[in-house]
């Protein structure tokens, strides 16, 4: 896999009221671009999740973001049991960098969870490189497009559902 551009990066975060934020998960970091730009954009109240399965990346995130975001390696399908493990209240921010086609042991307890959550208020952020495939997967979600970033290679589309 090869990282976002920093364009994209940065991007995939613009018009985000920060200083709102006190509970953040960040999904599939990979490499953490756009956990960088949550380090240096939340807060340094705000409590960090971030929730990586693949454990060849985890000493990379903690030794870049462990002093101020909890680092987990784990699934992202148990989002409510991890949430609910640190006794937060509500969730603000899910930053997704997970691909859409999960498997279906993933995908439909986690959509289930995200529906739940936005109902509830929390901001969904998220990206793709395929649209139209995108938006098959995520029917049903109150999609809006945030953005477009043609600078990176491929282009990425920027869409958030949810918010408070």
């Amino acid at each position: 896999m090869t990282p976002s551009s920093p364009a994209a990066c940065r991007a995939v975060l613009q018009g985000i009221d920060f200083s709102q934020c006190k509970y953040v998960v960040e999904l599939g970091p990979g490499t953490g671009c756009f956990t960088e730009q949550l380090y240096a954009q939340l807060p340094s109240d705000a409590q960090v999740l971030i929730v990586e399965v693949e454990p060849s990346y985890i000493a990379h995130l903690q030794e870049q973001f462990g002093d101020r975001f909890e680092i987990v390696q784990g699934s992202a399908h148990l989002l409510d049991d991890l949430v609910a493990e640190r006794g937060w209240p509500h969730i603000d921010l899910i930053l997704s960098g997970l691909p859409f086609s999960l498997p279906q042991s993933v995908k439909v307890p986690l959509f289930e969870t995200l529906r739940q959550r936005i109902s509830a208020g929390t901001d969904l952020r998220f990206f793709t490189y395929m649209p139209p495939v995108m938006k098959r997967y995520y029917r049903g979600f109150p999609l809006r497009m945030v953005r477009r970033v043609l600078a990176n290679l491929p282009p990425m589309w920027i869409y958030s559902a949810g918010g408070r």
